[in-house]
């Protein structure tokens, strides 16, 4: 039999997994009661902590904090709630901070609340750095500088300085590549790449995604054309339906040789280039198919349901979980860069080319 997880446990308390951490560290902050009821279930049920975790915590603080830069979409938040079950289960709390891109000095803002706060590890989740690109490589030298131990989660250190920190991020030029390759095996030869971001960095999710469209147009032998690419119209907004939606209008109203496929950047994206399509009087996908990338609860009941890549969270997120614990343990560690391969998961929104 299995062994029972902290999740688990909780459903059956009826508490938070936090809660159940909390009770099985002998924290002072849970009801007496609640403590008792919790370890009778533990032993009921043959609950037993992270081990190796627990003896971690000793002489170190017992806060990860996780930071989510901009954008907090569906992904990120199903990201999160997996980190903090993982490391509940290790005996941690977490503490989110969400740092909105209109903060003035956000840079600044990240790296005061690090050397300030008394975490025991940082994750960064999501999008990372400044639009600048010399500003963000020097808050990773900065971050550097500071004993904490910190992991990039779905996205690599970008900042254009030498890879300092551990990363786990789903493959997004192979996932691209094989969406590509999947619209090129139904006969699509001009494919449109909807909601391109306006800052020329190649190691962007939306830039890797693009880059690995290009492959898989090159391993087939169809020529890539500059006007299929359709760039993002709302500054910092890439995975948003919004852009998804105003890009396509725009390229659509643009009179542009037509598209007989469109790969938007995200599903979010996807679902608003969708919208586009539909006013524009197409029908998807007997007029023209189209693909998402993420695989979000959300393209499961778009109609039709969205031909996707699927992130698998899960894994992002225990490996993510992994690697900081590892390297709370031994801060001299060799970094970890984790690429998880995404599954392409076909859905109904994409058929053969018309005929005409």
């Amino acid at each position: 039999m299995s062994e029972m997880t902290i999740k688990e446990l909780a459903r059956i308390c009826g508490v938070a997994v936090s809660t159940v951490s909390r009770a099985m560290n002998d924290r002072s902050d849970v009801n007496p009661q609640t403590r008792t009821r919790i370890r009778a279930a533990a032993e009921k049920y043959g609950y037993v902590p992270n081990a190796s975790a627990r003896r971690l915590k000793i002489g170190s603080t017992d806060t990860i904090a996780v930071f989510i830069q901009g954008e907090f979409g569906q992904l990120l938040i199903e990201v999160l709630q997996h980190l903090e079950v993982a490391f509940a289960d290790a005996g941690y709390d977490v503490t989110l901070s969400h740092v909105a891109d209109t903060q003035n000095d956000h840079a600044g803002l990240v790296e005061r609340i690090v050397r300030e706060g008394k975490f025991g590890g940082v994750v960064f989740l999501g999008r990372y750095g400044s639009a600048d690109r010399e500003a963000s490589a020097q808050l990773s030298r900065r971050l550097g500088e500071i004993d904490v131990p910190m992991v990039f989660c779905t996205t690599p250190d970008y900042s254009g300085s030498a890879a300092q920190h551990s990363s786990i991020s789903v493959d997004d030029h192979a996932g691209a590549r094989d969406l590509t390759a999947h619209l090129i095996s139904r006969g699509h030869r001009r494919i449109a790449f909807v909601g391109a971001g306006e800052e020329p960095d190649r190691e962007h999710a939306w830039a890797l995604r693009l880059a690995g469209y290009r492959a898989a147009l090159q391993d087939a032998g169809v020529p890539f054309d500059e006007s299929l690419v359709v760039a993002s119209v709302v500054e910092g907004q890439v995975y948003t339906m919004r852009n998804g939606y105003e890009s396509t209008q725009r390229w659509l109203q643009s009179g542009r040789a037509g598209a007989t496929a469109f790969f938007a950047v995200c599903d979010t994206a996807a679902i608003g280039a969708g919208r586009a399509l539909i006013e524009a009087g197409l029908s998807v996908p007997a007029d023209v198919s189209l693909v998402g990338f993420d695989g979000l609860d959300v393209a499961d009941y778009y109609n039709p349901r969205l031909t996707t890549i699927v992130q698998p969270v899960s894994e992002i997120a225990q490996s993510t979980a992994r690697v900081l614990l590892a390297t709370m343990r031994e801060p001299a560690r060799a970094i970890e860069q984790v690429w998880v391969r995404g599954r392409l998961v076909e859905g109904a929104s994409v058929a053969a080319p018309p005929a005409s």
